[in-house]
């Protein structure tokens, strides 16, 4: 039988204390981070914020990708969403939330957040309209944090979604 020594207790608690802290997008239940990024949202929107922290929630890439096959299907890889249901916002687990970047697809989403809280339609005449607009803070966001080459592919995606057909 191994004799547990003080030393040996000191490693397995260093052990369990490392084990426990949270991985970088574990914060995304934080709320004061949320919180801070949707001071960001409405300063750059004029939406009012959501009435409650939004729940984020971190997921896997699977269901992400469930969640948004066709994009899946055409190369996309999908790495949040707000459910407007459940007022929820999911994250992969790939997204870093100690890094501005990271922080930016929970800015996106917050977006979302918002536009419902202020009433705005999930299907509009162009719902593109609204990932236009979340991609827009997004870049906003991104520049705000000295990462203009990665703001510019988001503003690139925000006229993309932008661009709907319009009748003749």
């Amino acid at each position: 039988m191994m004799k547990l020594t003080r030393t040996s207790a000191a490693i397995v608690a260093v052990g369990c204390l490392l084990a426990a802290i949270p991985r970088p997008n574990a914060l995304a239940a934080s709320c004061a981070v949320v919180s801070e990024l949707a001071a960001f949202v409405s300063k750059e929107t004029g939406y009012r914020g959501p009435a409650a922290c939004p729940p984020v929630q971190v997921t896997t890439t699977a269901v992400l990708r469930s969640m948004f096959a066709k994009a899946y299907a055409h190369g996309e890889e999908p790495l949040a969403a707000y459910l407007p249901d459940s007022g929820q916002i999911l994250l992969s687990p790939t997204i870093d939330l100690t890094t501005a970047l990271g922080r930016s697809y929970l800015v996106h989403e917050i977006v979302h957040a918002a536009q419902a809280a202020n009433d705005r339609p999930a299907s509009t005449s162009c719902s593109g309209l609204l990932e236009s607009e979340a991609y827009w803070v997004q870049a906003r966001y991104l520049r705000a944090h000295g990462l203009a080459e990665a703001a510019r592919r988001f503003e690139l995606l925000s006229i993309m979604h932008g661009a709907c057909p319009q009748p003749y």
